[in-house]
C-alpha cells in the first residue's frame, strides 16, 4: 500500500520530499488527477523533486505512484479514515480512534511484509542454538514476551534490556546464533550498538522496527518493518507497538508449525507449569 510506504520512509526523506509526501498522504484523491508539474507547484518544489521522492519510496516515477495511489483509494473505505484526536474529544471517540488505528495498522503491516524474508528468519531462529533479543523502554516488554513465547517451543531464547548486559551478551554470541533487535524508531543507540556487536562476532541479526530506512534495519541481515501511524498518533505510536507484538505472535506460530512434531510436548510442559502456579 503506497500510503503505508510513504509513512514508513517518511523520516528518511529530505525536507522537500517530506513536504511532497505529506501533501500526498493528506490529499490522495486530489493527487491522482494532478500532473507532476501541478504537484510540484503545490508543494513549492520542482518535478525532479517529486520523482526523487517517488524513487525514495520505491516507486518508478510519478505515473506509477498515481496508479498505486488509485488502487489504495479503491481498497480503502470511509470507515478506515482516522480523524486526529482533538482537545475536546470525548473518551468514546478517543477509544474508537485508537482501536481503529490498531486495526488499520495491522492491515497495512500485512501488506508491507516480505514473506520470503520472514521464512528465512523463521528458519534461522528454528535452527539457531540460541536466540538473544534486545529491546529497551517499551520495546523491552516485547523482547521479554518474544523470549517467553519462543521458549515455550523449546527454543533457547533470552531477552535483555540492561544496556551494559546487552553489549556483553552480544559480544559473546557465536556464529549461527540469532540476535533480534526491537526498536520502534530503529535508532535506539543501545539496541543498534548491541546488534553491531552481535554481527561483528558472526551472529545473524534481525531487526523489528517501524521504519525500513532506520539504522537498525539497514545494518541488520534481515528486517521486519511494521506500519506506523505517527501522523494521527505520534506518541510512540501505540498501534505500532501492537503490530510488533502481533509479529512476534505470528513468528511463534510459524515456528510452531516448523516444529510441529514437538509442539504438543512443549505446550503440555508449559500448561503443566502454568497449572502449578494457579489456584
Amino acid at each position: 500500500m503506497i500510503i503505508a510506504k510513504l509513512h514508513n520512509v517518511y523520516k528518511s526523506l529530505t525536507v522537500t520530499e517530506q513536504k511532497i509526501a505529506s501533501y500526498i498522504i493528506k490529499n490522495p484523491e486530489k493527487v491522482i488527477s494532478m500532473s507532476i508539474t501541478a504537484l510540484a507547484k503545490e508543494c513549492a518544489s520542482a518535478p525532479s523533486a517529486v520523482n526523487r521522492m517517488c524513487n525514495s519510496v520505491g516507486v518508478d516515477g510519478f505515473s506509477k505512484l498515481k496508479i498505486e495511489l488509485a488502487g489504495a483509494i479503491a481498497k480503502s473505505s470511509a470507515g478506515e479514515k482516522l480523524p486526529a484526536i482533538g482537545e475536546t474529544s470525548d473518551p468514546k471517540t478517543i477509544f474508537a480512534n485508537v482501536f481503529n488505528s490498531g486495526r488499520q495498522t495491522l492491515k497495512n503491516t500485512m501488506e508491507m511484509l516480505d514473506f520470503e524474508s520472514i521464512e528465512k528468519i523463521a528458519e534461522k531462529i528454528a535452527n539457531a542454538p540460541r536466540t538473544l533479543i534486545f529491546g529497551v523502554g517499551t520495546s523491552s516488554v516485547i523482547a521479554q514476551d518474544a523470549a517467553y513465547r519462543f521458549s515455550q517451543l523449546g527454543i533457547e531464547a533470552y531477552a535483555y534490556s540492561d544496556i551494559l548486559q546487552m553489549n556483553v551478551m552480544a559480544m559473546n554470541m557465536k556464529k549461527g546464533e540469532v540476535a533480534i533487535g526491537i526498536s520502534h524508531s530503529g535508532s535506539t543507540k543501545a539496541v543498534v550498538e548491541a546488534m553491531h556487536h552481535a554481527k561483528d562476532v558472526g551472529a545473524e541479526t534481525v531487526a523489528l522496527s517501524s521504519f525500513s530506512e532506520s539504522i537498525l534495519c539497514k545494518d541488520s541481515d534481515y528486517a521486519v518493518t511494521v506500519y506506523s501511524d505517527e501522523e494521527n498518533y505520534p506518541i510512540e505510536a501505540v498501534s505500532a507497538r501492537i503490530a510488533h507484538m502481533c509479529v512476534i505472535d505470528a513468528f511463534m506460530m510459524t515456528l510452531a508449525s516448523m516444529k510441529h512434531s514437538n509442539f504438543k510436548e512443549h505446550i503440555s510442559i508449559r500448561n503443566k507449569a502454568l497449572k502449578e502456579i494457579r489456584y
